[in-house]
């Protein structure tokens, strides 16, 4: 089984960067030979480019990224016509690990089910703050890692007040997409086993619930929506995640009412009609079956 590489980075601290452009180069030109005190982040917009670093070579095509050690020797080996971004840049809590595939995967869908699963946001000690971002992956044409570049290197050139503040943030937005591009190439490679198969539907089925909770779902339009018994999809989606399809669902716009009634946003019909309840006597008896308290006591203690 192959090891992947990839980075383990702290997402609670903002990456630095030093410099960044977009360029353009022919033959002759081949890639210098250097080490450097930081990280480089390289995506090949068209054509093709070829490094090494170290023992580790690579050839690179359009939508290919690459991430490249500090302190480690890299170098061109082949002239090569490429258009490219390339990003200097520090972060003082990344590391390189190299794990078994099956490990990455397991580990990574099951950050992603869980991700899905909570209902209220976690915050302190119980949230992680840690990315996987792969060191060599390759990005599909419509991914929003582009766009992302090109206001980066708008926001690194302008010179603007907070520059520095503003590309910080968007080159750890781009290492977030980076790590949720990474968790998906697992989730929905036309190759998966029917074991990730299954492990998709799931993550099809939590995705659904969080955009459209307020809809009327019931075991007729999760049936016709897969195509399946809804027996079945209920013992898988409980297996997956210790809870059966309307018991989380209606965790989920229980919590999603708390919020409403925590911000004052609406009239008690109003928040349970929003909320996927038609009859608010109803959401009146299932809000305190979840929480101990009636909606307008709640939203009384919870006022300053």
């Amino acid at each position: 089984m192959n090891a992947i590489l990839h980075y383990r980075v702290n997402g609670s601290r903002l990456p630095k960067i030093i410099f960044m452009e977009k360029v353009t180069v022919t033959p002759p030109h081949i890639h210098i030979r250097r080490k450097t005190e930081e990280f480089i982040l390289y995506f090949v917009l068209a054509g093709e480019m070829y490094l090494n670093e170290g023992d580790r070579r690579y050839a690179l095509k359009a939508n290919d990224l690459l991430i490249l050690d500090p302190h480690q020797e890299h170098y061109g080996t082949k002239a090569a016509a490429c258009t490219y971004f390339y990003i200097h840049f520090a972060h003082d809590q990344m590391e390189e690990l190299a794990k078994h595939e099956e490990i990455v995967k397991n580990e990574l869908i099951i950050e992603r089910l869980t991700a899905l699963k909570t209902h209220e946001c976690k915050s302190g000690e119980n949230a992680s703050s840690h990315l996987a971002v792969p060191k060599l992956f390759h990005s599909k044409p419509n991914s929003t890692v582009v766009s992302l570049l090109h206001k980066l290197r708008e926001a690194h050139h302008n010179r603007l007040e907070h520059f520095q503040l503003m590309t910080g943030t968007l080159l750890l937005e781009l290492l977030i997409t980076l790590s949720r591009e990474f968790t998906a190439s697992f989730l929905f490679s036309e190759h998966s086993v029917s074991k990730t198969r299954s492990t998709r539907m799931i993550h099809d089925l939590l995705s659904y619930f969080q955009n459209d909770y307020a809809s009327d779902i019931r075991g007729a339009t999760i049936e016709d929506r897969y195509n399946c018994n809804f027996d079945y999809l209920n013992r898988m989606f409980k297996k997956a995640t210790d809870t059966t399809i309307f018991a989380y669902l209606n965790e989920l716009r229980i919590s999603k009412a708390k919020q409403m009634l925590y911000d004052g946003s609406g009239t008690l019909s109003e928040i349970s009609e929003k909320c996927g309840f038609k009859d608010v006597y109803y959401f009146s008896k299932v809000f305190k079956k979840y929480t101990g308290l009636t909606p307008g006591v709640y939203s009384k203690n919870r006022r300053w």
